[in-house]
């Protein structure tokens, strides 16, 4: 693996503090602010288009005890934003229900209420939920759409000219067709002035909400900013644009909803120092788990739930589906790495057996190995449907877009779904080829921040963790090099066998996850390495000690045992 150490955005004047330095580096122009965002970064929701009118067709629905209808769309960010709008709504009224489909079954309202095409027998299930839902509009008033549906015109259309039935929508996607047939509130639609191009469904869920009790004041919008968190940080949106640090950190501070806290104590998170870890590795995998195995509605039950002992139940399910998505998902991933040719510009593995809720998060992992974008997905009856992931920020979605082979690609420009003719898989081989710069070098590399020496560990590991506290998409985690360590050994440990522990004469640890037992199996004692990784203190309670024990650690990305002409 190559080592590169990253340029500075801005010159570094080493008589700064650590935390100027590395904002120098990473070109942060106010680094309190940066780290310490307050509601001075809140943008005025009335700033979005067709909020207000939004807002006062809800209130219209309360005060004649319409019958409100919400749809849940079948990710992480859909649930959360919509368990806030049903929330919010139910301190007002009773008359609000939902509908949702599964992840397999696609995104947005189309695929909520489709029926033709479904055989009776293999889709039995998804017929019934089909049914279902297209049951509960006709008998709604007011169909909110979330997180979803701004470009499904043709089903608005029929919706609002069949049930008589008004229509938002609240979402966040990219506009691709206008749809004159809902009220549409959504950031990247034309003629919006909200600066935050960058928010979530459930951040645009929250600045409605914010609006309608704008009008009412009878309760605290800001006891749902814990789901708000959950959805901003779980979708990737950017977390170098203030109002978005500022929600997910309230968010953090603030959990008050039964089921995350179910989810967060179930994974022995402490709900003091809770970071964007506890989003990224406790909470949203379990909702983006349940999703891929078609069983959203747990999801949905344990963030409307206020019993706990029912919670405890449901995160129990959750878990148990939740370790069989692991399961599925590393043979998935095993099976198409015996595909992949290392030496493509983009990664374009299919397979007859690709699974629709694995696609995206397969191309991730393939994307995250081999350091560049990825397309996974199925050839079916003459075409091909699945998964694109982007890497180091390029918009995939345009550039897929504009080759005109694509019948659609949809979602994020880094993240979404597509739809192919299999008689232009051929042409878009060539057009990748053709259009993308030539990968010289297929070598993994690692950028990192800043280099220091073992000595100096304990200096700098606060400063550390203050900017990894919430780090991701717009400003991943800070990379450290860390010089001179002694090995003292190799340990495996976990039951799975896929944790490697190097234990150090330095008082730290280093750690790698989900590789080989023979992983650094090499090194031996006194062996002095240098090692690239993100830097942190491990804390737990030994109860036999009966006290608290503070390691610094390092998981690492890579190693290099120093030689004497090194």
């Amino acid at each position: 693996m190559k080592w590169i150490k990253k340029t500075p955005k801005r010159r570094v004047n080493p008589n700064d503090s650590i935390e100027e330095q590395i904002a120098s580096i990473r070109g942060i122009k106010d680094v309190n602010r940066f780290l310490s965002p307050t509601e001075n970064e809140l943008f005025d929701p009335y700033e979005m288009k067709n909020i207000e009118d939004a807002s006062n067709r809800i209130l219209k629905a309360i005060h004649n005890n319409e019958n409100i209808l919400a749809s849940y769309d079948p990710d992480a960010d859909g649930v959360t934003a919509t368990t806030v709008m049903l929330r919010y709504l139910k301190n007002y009224t009773d008359n609000v229900d939902y509908i949702y489909g599964e992840r397999n079954d696609g995104h947005g309202i189309t695929e909520q209420l489709r029926i033709k095409g479904l055989d009776e027998e293999k889709d039995a299930e998804r017929l019934e939920r089909s049914k279902s839902n297209l049951e509960k509009v006709k008998k709604c008033d007011l169909l909110i759409l979330i997180d979803s549906s701004s470009n499904d015109v043709e089903t608005c259309k029929n919706i609002s000219e069949l049930f008589n039935c008004d229509i938002i929508v609240l979402d966040h996607h990219a506009i691709e067709r206008e749809n004159p047939y809902v009220l549409l509130v959504n950031p990247q639609q034309e003629g919006c002035a909200y600066p935050n191009k960058y928010l979530s469904g459930a951040g645009v869920v929250f600045k409605t909400i914010q609006v309608i009790e704008d009008n009412l004041g009878q309760v605290d919008v800001w006891q749902y900013v814990d789901l708000v968190a959950v959805g901003i940080y779980a979708d990737i949106m950017r977390i170098d644009v203030l109002e978005n640090r500022y929600l997910i950190m309230h968010g953090l501070r603030n959990v008050k909803n039964t089921g995350l806290l179910r989810i967060l104590k179930g994974a022995k998170a402490d709900l003091y120092k809770l970071n964007c870890d506890s989003i990224g590795f406790s909470i949203a995998p379990m909702i983006n788990g349940v999703a891929r195995m078609d069983n959203i509605k747990l999801a949905i039950d344990i963030f409307l739930e206020d019993d706990d002992n029912i919670c405890k139940k449901i995160r129990l399910q959750m878990f148990k589906l939740n370790e069989l998505r692991k399961e599925k998902q590393k043979e998935i991933v095993n099976q198409y790495l015996t595909k992949v040719n290392p030496n493509e510009k983009v990664l374009i593995v299919f397979d007859e057996q690709s699974s629709k809720g694995f696609n995206g998060i397969v191309a991730q992992q393939l994307s995250d190995i081999y350091k560049r974008p990825a397309i996974v997905g199925r050839i079916h009856k003459g075409t091909i449907s699945g998964s694109f992931r982007s890497y180091a920020g390029f918009d995939m979605k345009s550039f897929l877009n504009d080759s005109n082979l694509i019948e659609e690609a949809m979602g994020h420009p880094q993240a979404g779904g597509f739809v192919l003719k299999e008689d232009n898989l051929e042409h878009l081989e060539k057009y990748i080829e053709f259009n993308l710069p030539k990968l010289d070098d297929t070598e993994p590399t690692v950028i990192y921040d800043i280099e220091i020496d073992v000595k100096d560990v304990i200096e700098y590991i606060g400063v550390s963790e203050k900017f990894n506290l919430l780090a991701g998409n717009g400003f991943p985690k800070l990379v450290i090099r860390i010089k001179n360590i002694t090995v003292e050994e190799q340990v495996c440990i976990g039951k799975t066998e896929e944790t490697v522990k190097i234990k150090t004469f330095d008082d730290m640890e280093l750690i790698r996850f989900k590789v080989d037992k023979n992983y650094a199996s090499e090194l031996g004692y006194f062996d002095n390495i240098d090692a690239i990784g993100q830097l942190s203190m491990n804390e737990f309670y030994n109860f036999g000690l009966k006290k608290k024990i503070s390691t610094p650690q390092m998981i690492i990305s890579d190693y290099k045992i120093k030689t004497d002409e090194s």
